[in-house]
């Protein structure tokens, strides 16, 4: 009998220790089971991550990123290629009329008490005040395109922020007389000059002595264009110093750590690719209506990774041409003012100053009538009073800032010029 209850208990543990290998056997297959699929489905999860990363850092190189700026009277907007490493300043005269959207309309209303369904880029900017997206929409609205960000400035901290980019030089066609920050007037002559934040801000705010306004708004494009390469010309710790110095002063709702991942690509772009377009239109009354058209083909191309930049760069600069060489034939189809007698005034102490002028003139092929004296007090700048607006405007380079005034002269003579002190010769 005992011999038998060994046996059963010695097959009993042997079944045992077979359940037990079966058992240990399928456990660790589940858990090798788990473990394979937590390796592949991490493996996957990598793959995958670093698969979205590398479409994102395709599409971000690809990337067109359109900005609008605003200082002073004027809007600006700047197109950053990162494909083509290019950069476009487009800026918008402050009479530039804007088509208004529903919060547009409201905030002109409350503010300058009328309902319309338009206003100029200076009331917007009134009209909207630190309201970035105000003014970003209806640029939208005016172009029909999509604006990324904006960036709004300060009076003063544009300023600052345009003497801290460096030296700025532009070749000026004609004399800028402008007010600094401290009200003191200030020339600078036609030619090459060293432009500072003042100035700047005094072609921003119309209140430099600039008479046409294509002259105006291409003189502010070629000045943002000399200072990108001033500031992309810094070593690279100043150039991330000054952008994240600048972006703690603009009121935007873009951040320096979101713009100093592209900082190097936007430090290499070269100087030619810099440029600024000035968009088509027309003159209606006091405001300036943009040709809705022309500017849906130049951003239709420059808003687009692969469109023809280049041809539209050689339009603009064409046109700008074209322009130029109309306004040169126009004035002098006009009336020549050598056709006209001129009466010129000596409203200084200096002795023979109108006798001097009117044998300059006369040399220059100008019809020189009656000199005298003024004695309603002596002048700085020499004032030339004319008959109609339009006058007398080849007469301006002879002048170092000449005031024009539509207005009559007791002698009748259509044109008379008043002399000042800074045109003694």
């Amino acid at each position: 009998m005992s011999k038998k209850k060994k046996k059963k208990a010695g097959i009993g543990a042997i079944f045992a220790r077979i359940l037990v290998v079966v058992l240990t056997m399928i456990i660790g297959g589940i858990a090798s089971f788990f473990a394979v699929r937590q390796f592949f489905s991490y493996r996957f999860a990598q793959e995958k991550k670093e698969e979205v990363s590398k479409q994102l850092e395709e599409e971000n190189e690809e990337r067109v990123e359109v900005t609008l700026m605003q200082a002073g009277d004027t809007m600006a907007l700047r197109v950053y290629h990162n494909r083509n490493q290019q950069m476009i300043h487009i800026p918008l005269r402050s009479d530039t009329i804007l088509n208004l959207t529903d919060d547009g309309k409201r905030a002109i209303e409350q503010e300058l008490g009328e309902s319309k369904d338009s206003a100029t880029v200076s009331e917007v900017i009134q009209a909207a005040g630190d309201d970035g997206n105000v003014m970003k929409d209806q640029v939208e609205e005016t172009l029909g395109i999509t604006i990324n960000s904006y960036e709004i400035v300060k009076d003063d901290d544009f300023v600052d922020l345009v003497d801290a980019a460096g030296t700025i030089q532009v070749d000026l066609d004609q004399t800028l007389t402008y007010e600094d920050q401290n009200g003191k007037t200030v020339t600078l002559t036609s030619g090459e000059n060293t432009i500072d934040g003042d100035a700047f801000l005094a072609l921003l705010s119309d209140e430099a002595n600039v008479e046409d306004k294509d002259a105006q708004i291409k003189l502010i494009g070629d000045i943002l264009v000399e200072m990108s390469k001033t500031v992309t010309g810094k070593t690279s710790s100043d150039f991330a110093d000054y952008v994240k110095d600048y972006y703690s002063k603009v009121n935007s709702g873009t951040k320096y750590d979101d713009v100093k991942d592209s900082l190097e690509r936007i430090q290499s772009i070269e100087d030619d690719n810099f440029h600024s377009i000035i968009l088509e239109g027309t003159e209606t009354g006091s405001r300036f209506k943009i040709d809705a058209s022309a500017a849906k083909t130049v951003f239709d191309e420059i808003l687009s990774e692969n469109g023809d930049i280049d041809s539209v760069l050689k339009a603009s600069e064409t046109t700008t041409e074209s322009a130029s060489t109309t306004e040169a034939t126009t004035e002098e189809d006009q009336d020549s003012t050598k056709n006209i007698t001129i009466e010129i005034q000596n409203s200084t102490k200096i002795s023979g100053l109108a006798s001097r002028w009117k044998d300059k003139l006369a040399g220059e092929g100008y019809t020189v009538g009656s000199i005298k004296t003024n004695r309603q007090g002596e002048l700085t700048h020499t004032k030339i009073i004319i008959a109609e607006e339009g006058l007398g405007q080849d007469l301006k380079s002879y002048f170092k800032n000449p005031e024009y005034e539509v207005g009559q002269v007791t002698s009748g003579a259509r044109i008379c010029i008043v002399l000042g002190t800074e045109d003694e010769i």
